[in-house]
C-alpha cells in the first residue's frame, strides 16, 4: 500500500505525525463559526464564516516544521539559480516599499533566512535577524560582515531583545509560517519603539481572486509551509489588539519577476471557464496574479 501523501511531487506523509494543532475558533475575530475551504489529501483549510481568515486545521506543530525546514535554506534556496535571481529582484520592491516610510534606525528582520534581505536593506539600518533554521542562520554569519554577527538561531518570541528596542521590524514571507501569529505579532509590538513601524511583505492574501477561484491550486498553497492565509482585513484584526494600526497596502504584481500579464490572464480566464462548465473540475495550478501576494504597513500607536 502506498503511503505517500504528494503535494506537486513533494512527498509530505512523514509530516502526518507532527499535525497534532487544531483550533476550534478564529485567531483573528474569535468566531467559531468556520467551513471547508479546500482538502489536499488528508489536510484539510478552513475559512472562517465571519471575517474569512483560512486556515489548516489540524497543522504540523512546531516540532514538525523544525524538521521541513531543516536545512531550507540549502535544499529550496542556494540550489534553485532562477527562484535565487527572481527573489533578488523581489526584495529590491519590498525594499522600496520599506524605504519609501523609514530607512534608517535598528531593524530586526523576523525568519531572515541568509540574510538575503537584510543586505539590499539600506546601510543606514543597523541591522539584526532571527531565524529558526540553524544552516541559514550559519550562512548568514558567514557571508555578512556588517551584520552577520546581529543573526540569532531561535523563535521570535524567546528572543532576549529589550522591549522598545527596534523603529522597524519587518516579516517577509513569514506569518503565514507561524504556528502561533498572534503571540508573535504581541512580541513585535512590544519590541518596537512607539510610533515604529511593523511590515508584512511576500505575503499569500488569502482574500484574492485566485486564492477564491483555485483553492489547492492556487499556487500559494502549501498544507505544510502555508498554515495561514491572511488578509489586510484579519492582520488588521490581530494587530488592532497591540495597538498596531494599518497605514498602508500594496498587492506588487506588475513589474515583479513573476509576471506574464497577457499568458496569466489568459490562464486566469481558462479556469473560469472550466469552473463555470464544471464547479468540480480539478484545475492546474495558478500562474502568478493580482493581489496574490500584499505588502503591508502598521505603526505602533
Amino acid at each position: 500500500m502506498d503511503n505517500k501523501i504528494l503535494f506537486r511531487d513533494e512527498d509530505l506523509e512523514q509530516f502526518s505525525k507532527w499535525r497534532t494543532i487544531e483550533k476550534d475558533k478564529c485567531i483573528a475575530c474569535g468566531s467559531k463559526q468556520f467551513s471547508p475551504w479546500t482538502t489536499q489529501g488528508s489536510y484539510k483549510a478552513v475559512q472562517c464564516d465571519k471575517c474569512g481568515l483560512i486556515w489548516m486545521n489540524p497543522f504540523v506543530n512546531d516540532e514538525g516544521l523544525g524538521k521541513y525546514y531543516s536545512d531550507y535554506i540549502g535544499r529550496r534556496r542556494l540550489n534553485n539559480d532562477v527562484k535565487m535571481e527572481q527573489r533578488k529582484i523581489q526584495y529590491q520592491t519590498d525594499r522600496d516599499f520599506i524605504e519609501h516610510y523609514i530607512s534608517d534606525g535598528k531593524l530586526l528582520d523576523v525568519g531572515c533566512n541568509g540574510g538575503f534581505f537584510l543586505d539590499v536593506l539600506s546601510k543606514k539600518f543597523e541591522k539584526h535577524g532571527i531565524e529558526i533554521d540553524p544552516e541559514a542562520v550559519a550562512y548568514a554569519k558567514k557571508s555578512y560582515n556588517d551584520f552577520g554577527g546581529n543573526i540569532r538561531c531561535g523563535a521570535l518570541q524567546d528572543a532576549p531583545y529589550e522591549n522598545a528596542t527596534f523603529d522597524v521590524i519587518s516579516m517577509r514571507g513569514t506569518i503565514e509560517h507561524m504556528t502561533d501569529p498572534v503571540s508573535a505579532i504581541q512580541k513585535v509590538s512590544q519590541l518596537l519603539k512607539q510610533g515604529g513601524y511593523y511590515f508584512i511583505t511576500a505575503t499569500p492574501n488569502g482574500d484574492s481572486f485566485a486564492a477564491d477561484l483555485y483553492r489547492d491550486k492556487w499556487t500559494l498553497f502549501h498544507p505544510v509551509q502555508h498554515i495561514w492565509h491572511f488578509s489586510p482585513k484579519t492582520l488588521s484584526l490581530i494587530c488592532s489588539k497591540f495597538g498596531l494600526q494599518l497605514m498602508a497596502k500594496d498587492f506588487p504584481y506588475l513589474g515583479t519577476p513573476y509576471e506574464k500579464v497577457r499568458e496569466d490572464v489568459k490562464l486566469v480566464a481558462a479556469a473560469i471557464k472550466l469552473k463555470e462548465k464544471n464547479p468540480s473540475v480539478e484545475l492546474p495550478v495558478s500562474p502568478p496574479f493580482w493581489e496574490n501576494m500584499m505588502s503591508l504597513v502598521f505603526v505602533k500607536i
